[in-house]
């Protein structure tokens, strides 16, 4: 006996995902060709065919529960083979960046964050933020006897002492990440209310070694090795990745450094770090592996659309925001060791405003695919939705 199963369609959310850029989505005639070519799709319940139905009807709540649509890492071979170029591709990344919204608190920041209308306000704020920062400077060190002067010539902590700098820093992203973890665990209970209604199996492996799966997997960027159409990609994602890891661990070393060894230390370390210095090297490195990486994914994707895909303002401003992060930094750099202070401090001003907004619109930005690609990856190999490997070549 089979069962009627009632629908609720949102037409408002499907017209929403065709003003994103996902018209394409009315050319679906449910083919499969799509769930065939995916190397990444699992035989059971496979994506994107599934999804793109569920968008046409308009099934938010079906849609933004499912953690296929982030187990999909745009590779493109979809929307390639796709017959009538209905672009599943290009509808997934869209479905991305409406559940970022969705899942967002507050969630009218994922719109003004992404809306290139509103960037002017969205780095207005930071600079505001920051001009504040060292307008309290001198009362701040006067009331609990904290330097303020670290040394003749250009130094940039005349201009932001550490305390300052990491201290104002450290608020805004722990509170950056405390808000992005409040909207990871919505999205982990919605997964898991889905699976319950739908009466599916909740768990088949740990949460510990379901964790260390996806951190391999993101570690080594396995999946887009599966990937044809945009073999590339694994390229740029993996240089930029480890170039931001590396400024990221460096920057939690010189935090280290300046409050942890050198009050303890007879003999402190030299900071700011000299240019031969192992830390400052791989600092370097890192921040040249950023902009390459950030310079190949922006050649890839100026490239034909039948080739790469639709790239969305959502794309477009977190790839320029991380490009321009990783140039200032190094121009920064480079100003010091040549004692040009003001277009140095200016310079600086910039990136630490660039910087803010990375870090602190983590939760709304593109760069929130950290977080809700890795729940759903931890999530579907917790429940057995994870890649079964039905293939070991990638799909032609």
């Amino acid at each position: 006996m089979s069962e009627a199963t009632a629908i609720q369609p949102d037409l408002e959310f499907a017209q929403e995902i065709v003003d994103s850029g996902g018209e394409d989505v009315r050319k679906c005639f449910q083919c499969a060709t799509c769930s065939v070519v995916c190397a990444l799709s699992p035989e059971e319940r496979p994506f994107p065919r599934k999804e793109m139905i569920w968008t046409q009807w308009g099934l938010k709540d079906r849609l933004f529960s499912d953690p296929d649509i982030w187990l999909c890492h745009n590779c493109n071979d979809c929307s390639v083979h796709c017959p009538r170029g209905a672009h599943p591709g290009d509808v997934l990344a869209i479905l991305r960046k409406l559940a970022v919204a969705h899942y967002s608190v507050p969630g009218f920041l994922a719109g003004w964050v992404n809306r290139p209308a509103m960037l002017p306000l969205m780095a207005l704020i930071p600079g505001l933020l920051l001009a504040l920062a060292v307008i309290l400077r001198d009362p701040i060190a006067s009331t609990f006897g904290l330097a303020t002067h670290h040394g003749e010539g250009m130094q940039y902590a005349n201009l932001f002492p550490h305390w300052l700098l990491i201290g104002f820093f450290s608020f805004f992203l722990g509170l950056a990440v405390l808000l992005a973890g409040v909207g990871a665990i919505r999205f982990w209970r919605a997964m898991k209310n889905a699976d319950r209604t739908a009466d599916r199996i909740e768990s088949t492996n740990s949460l510990g070694s379901s964790f260390i799966t996806v951190v391999k997997d993101i570690l080594t960027h396995q999946r887009f090795s599966k990937c044809t159409s945009l073999a590339g990609r694994r390229l740029a994602h993996l240089t930029a990745f480890y170039g931001f890891l590396a400024l990221f661990l460096v920057s939690g070393w010189a935090v280290i450094v300046l409050y942890v060894i050198n009050p303890l230390a007879e003999t402190p370390l030299p900071y700011p770090f000299p240019f031969l210095d192992p830390a400052k090297l791989f600092a370097n490195v890192g921040a040249l592996a950023l902009v390459v990486g950030c310079v190949i994914a922006i050649r890839d994707r100026l490239k034909d659309r039948s080739e790469t895909g639709r790239s969305t303002d959502f794309d477009w401003m977190f790839l320029w925001l991380l490009f321009f992060v990783g140039i200032t930094g190094i121009l920064t750099e480079a100003l010091r060791f040549a004692q040009a202070q003001t277009p140095g401090y200016i310079i600086y001003f910039i990136h630490l405003i660039l910087a803010f907004m990375l870090l602190i619109y983590l939760p709304y930005s593109k760069f929130a695919h950290l977080v809700y690609r890795t729940v759903a990856l931890v999530y579907a190999e917790h429940s057995g939705r994870g890649i079964d490997n039905r293939s070991e070549q990638p799909a032609q």
